[in-house]
């Protein structure tokens, strides 16, 4: 339960930051989060490989601010985008989860069900990302949202059949770029505002 409070708080701090910097920095954090729940349900390379490629994207986030007063304020979004989330994160876990009629135990700092710890916190990181995308308005948000989803899509893949270094590679990939796609919409909306 802490881990998913941990994944939970720092997904709204990043969604309600008025700011670029402390936006990248809270993503980290989102990231350290669900990479210590994966951890339970995945290998150290894996996990390292995504811990990894999380620091690179709130890197590449944290360079394109240029300084601290740059970013974008959530406003009204903040709210809504929360309130999606909140109501989308328990639908989608009681529709899409593992089938099994087991309540499962959640233990305040381990689970002896790993698998819903991971679940939960792939369809909060999934619903938030899906409902700022829905509510942003500008580049800081709409790359917050695209990289909040993929986080939850690394978390989801921990259950694709097989070996999953080469996909967590993939994916891993998939998220540097997208971070640096928003980066390159961040400067150039930038230029445009300047």
């Amino acid at each position: 339960m802490v881990l998913l409070a941990a994944v939970a708080l720092t997904t709204l701090v990043a969604n309600g930051a008025t700011r670029l910097r402390p936006t990248a920095v809270a993503f980290f954090g989102v990231s350290i989060a669900a990479n210590v729940i994966a951890s339970s349900a995945t290998t150290m390379a894996q996990v390292a490989v995504l811990g990894v490629a999380g620091l690179a994207a709130a890197g590449i986030l944290f360079v394109a601010a240029r300084d601290s007063h740059y970013g974008e304020d959530p406003g009204w979004r903040l709210w809504v985008a929360t309130l999606i989330a909140a109501i989308a994160t328990p639908a989608a876990f009681a529709s899409f989860r593992t089938v099994t009629t087991e309540v499962p135990d959640l233990a305040p700092f381990t689970s002896e069900n790993a698998s819903a710890v991971v679940q939960v916190a792939a369809f909060w990181l999934l619903s938030s990302g899906t409902a700022i995308l829905v509510t942003a308005r500008g580049a800081v948000r709409t790359s917050l949202g695209a990289l909040l989803m993929l986080t939850g899509v690394q978390l989801l893949m921990r259950y694709a059949p097989g070996p999953q270094l080469e996909l967590t590679i993939a994916v891993a990939w998939v998220e540097v770029v997208v971070a640096l796609t928003g980066a390159f919409l961040i400067v150039n909306e930038r230029a445009v505002r300047e």
